[in-house]
């Protein structure tokens, strides 16, 4: 009979450790442990930091953001353990991402990678008809009534503030949002009718590891060619790099090699913990397209919490030190002592924050897991969105010359 040796006898009882549970214990604790900053609470307009447009109001509603999306992800591991959820990849790490979800406008399309809870967090803000948390739940939950993908899979998405639903697997989001920037201004030319403001930009974000995918390369690549020509491609590519891609690493300054000295590619960097030097240079990139038009390449050095999935043991390919090395650069812990040491916030306050938030969060999941799903294989397969065939087959059987009926296709 064989026995396992101590090194796998310990292995397996490091898999039952919950790292959600850690890094929560971890920010409580360590929040608790902090001293009250000195000196008078910031001024809502006043600046958190020398270099940095980050305004004291900015920081809180950025904040807010972070905490949402943190919690969204420790709630949705919660809804997996009672089988009332059914997808467990999270943003923790990228909350930094909130920045560009500020940042940007609710009408400045976007493709979004499957992290970016804190940006989506931020765009719905920008909606006052919309529960951001309520409906991101009801995704987790699959339930029929998630307004995105209707029970079918979680992905991000927003009809009101121009989130493009797609899954953004090995990147294949890139071309799309490289072909929507060109068409944005290809519409101008022609003199055609935008549905929105005609400076808008558009926003695509990805892990490093996607960058190495074909489906990204053509899509960095017809960005450039179209630059090269002097052809306006307001498109902002915005790369959150953890290191990662699954289990596999990215060897270190590879993006940065790669994408810092690219011909009609403007380059930005910024450490995506670190919100004063993350929103700055965030500022810098938006701008930079909106005001130039050019392909521009944003790239947030991130950490990644609590692995690739819920399903995922991190122990299987990294070693404990490094786990613990990586919880320890959380962008809550960078956020929460900014607001303390600015004198923003008390730690009291930031505690009040996030049991709040997870209190909110945790009864809006309670109320999702309870709506229905679907419940045959015709339901999943019904169409999202209304399909006119008579209409289709007429605008593809019409002559170049014949008006394009618009108003057909409802």
């Amino acid at each position: 009979m064989s026995t396992l040796s101590e090194a796998g006898l310990a292995k397996r009882g490091a898999r039952s450790i919950n790292r959600a549970e850690i890094v929560d214990a971890n920010f409580t604790a360590w929040v608790g442990g902090l001293a009250p900053g000195g000196g008078a609470r910031p001024a809502e307009h006043d600046f958190l930091a020398d270099g940095s447009r980050l305004s004291a109001g900015a920081f809180l509603e950025i904040f807010r953001h972070q905490v949402t999306s943190r919690h969204l992800d420790l709630e949705a591991r919660a809804m997996r353990s009672r089988n009332e959820g059914f997808y467990t990849i999270g943003s923790s790490g990228h909350e930094g991402n909130a920045v560009v979800g500020a940042l940007t406008r609710p009408t400045d399309p976007a493709f979004l990678h499957y992290r970016s809870g804190a940006f989506m967090m931020a765009r719905l803000a920008k909606d006052d008809s919309c529960d951001a948390v309520y409906e991101t739940c009801l995704a987790l939950a699959a339930s029929r009534e998630d307004p995105v993908s209707g029970g079918r899979h979680k992905v991000w998405g927003s009809k009101a503030t121009w989130v493009l639903p797609q899954t953004s697997t090995i990147a294949s989001h890139l071309p799309k949002a490289v072909g929507t920037a060109i068409a944005l201004e290809q519409a101008a030319r022609l003199k055609r009718t935008l549905p929105v403001p005609a400076d808008s930009i558009v926003v695509c974000s990805f892990g490093d590891a996607s960058t190495n995918h074909a489906t990204a390369q053509s899509g960095f690549n017809a960005a450039q060619w179209a630059a090269f020509q002097r052809l306006p491609v307001p498109v902002l590519f915005v790369c959150e790099d953890n290191g990662l891609g699954i289990s596999v690493r990215t060897p270190t300054g590879w993006v940065e090699a790669n994408f810092s000295g690219r011909t009609g590619l403007d380059y930005f960097s910024a450490d995506g913990t670190d919100l004063p030097e993350a929103y700055e240079q965030a500022s810098r990139a938006i701008e930079n397209c909106r005001g130039r038009r050019r392909p521009t390449f944003l790239h947030l050095k991130l950490p990644r919490l609590l692995g690739h999935a819920g399903t995922d043991w991190e122990g299987d390919y990294l070693d404990f030190g490094t786990i613990e090395a990586t919880e320890a650069r959380d962008p809550l812990l960078a956020s929460a002592r900014l607001a303390v040491e600015s004198g923003l916030m008390s730690p009291a306050e930031v505690l009040a924050l996030y049991e709040e938030t997870r209190s909110r969060v945790a009864q809006a999941a309670g109320r999702a897991a309870k709506r229905p799903r679907l419940e045959s294989a015709d339901e999943v397969l019904e169409a999202l969105a209304p399909l006119h065939a008579d209409a289709v087959h007429a605008e593809a059987a019409r002559s170049p010359e014949a008006p394009r009926r618009v108003e057909a296709f409802g």
